[in-house]
């Protein structure tokens, strides 16, 4: 073989041996990269969420720092052989409204009839939209509707806002829809339901401003960003909903009418608000709102035939089992 050829040869050998050492350097790095994301999708898929209850496991089994680290921590679950409540409803939730740490839910995402809970809606649109100093005159047809919460009569006259307290604290059916008369009865029904869009109430629908409609729908996940949208936006709505009684003028007879309101939990100093509902097919409905150590606890149940009951077990229950610093 003469020495072109033997040099070919090397040559050959030599960019053979270098494709297949590039070769199986890529598979090895292939290889590598394929068992680190499987091992970071398992770790991923397998590491726990980060909650009160990993923090409680990882303290157990720790030094006295990251206990130190847990009791920082506000609020945490204290004791996690406590059971959860045993609650007759449809849905529930208890939840740090300012964090957003949910305490307890219960079929959170179904819907449900809102009954009278609608009417927190109402009020955003009657702030935001309607106005609260124009001057509403009651008509046959709002007087017509079902139920007398409110005793207002036809031809009198109200301010819009007194009209608001009337649908909170005694949900008087009369007084939104005289509002949502005033406003338009269609165009006040597109504004709740754009709103709740907005939102992101993809659950809810509006078909009146009452909540007679069984029609009027939702789920507990919706009311949360509703409340929180009123908590951050208008307090007012909350505050109107703690009286134990309010007052509202009559401009044509000059008369001022008292209302008790019908919330049970107003005689506590820490009700922070809330809006209550029933109707034949939603049963009871209530969302409570309540100031606890520094934390406004949301508490929200569908569908039960004690509402104040179940709402005061589960209000307990965070209490108990949750420590806030």
């Amino acid at each position: 073989m003469d020495n072109d050829n033997l040099k070919f040869l090397f040559v050959f050998i030599m960019v053979s041996l270098a494709f297949i050492s590039k070769l199986d350097r890529n598979n090895l790095e292939k290889t590598f990269v394929q068992e680190n994301a499987k091992g970071i999708s398992l770790t991923a898929s397998a590491r726990p969420v980060l909650s009160n209850k990993n923090f409680s496991n990882y303290a157990q089994q720790s030094n006295t720092s990251l206990d130190i680290q847990l009791q920082s921590l506000s609020p945490y679950r204290k004791d996690w052989n406590l059971p959860d409540p045993i609650l007759e409803v449809k849905a529930a939730i208890a939840q740090d409204l300012d964090s957003e740490l949910i305490f307890y839910q219960y079929n959170t995402y179904e819907r449900w009839p809102l009954a009278s809970l609608t009417k927190l809606m109402s009020a955003v649109i009657t702030i935001e939209s309607v106005g609260l100093d124009k001057q509403v005159i009651i008509s046959p047809s709002a007087v017509a509707t079902e139920g007398f919460s409110g005793n207002l009569e036809v031809g009198e006259e109200y301010k819009v806002s007194d009209l608001l307290k009337a649908m909170l604290v005694v949900s008087s059916n009369d007084a939104a829809t005289a509002v949502a008369e005033f406003y338009g009865l269609d165009n006040f029904l597109n504004q709740m339901n754009a709103k709740a869009l907005e939102l992101g109430m993809m659950q809810t629908s509006f078909s009146d401003p009452t909540g007679l409609s069984y029609l009027n729908q939702g789920t507990i996940e919706d009311l949360s960003k509703l409340v929180r949208y009123i908590y951050k936006n208008h307090p007012e709505i909350f505050q109107i909903t703690a009286n134990v009684k309010v007052s509202i003028f009559e401009e044509t007879k000059k008369i001022l009418k008292e209302l008790t309101n019908i919330n049970n939990f107003t005689a506590r100093p820490e009700f922070f608000g809330g809006k209550s509902g029933f109707t034949d097919q939603a049963k009871s409905n209530l969302i409570t709102l309540f100031n606890y150590q520094g934390h406004k606890i949301l508490l929200v149940v569908l569908g039960t035939h004690d509402r104040f009951g179940q709402t005061d077990l589960l209000y307990n229950w965070v209490k108990n089992t949750f420590v806030f610093n």
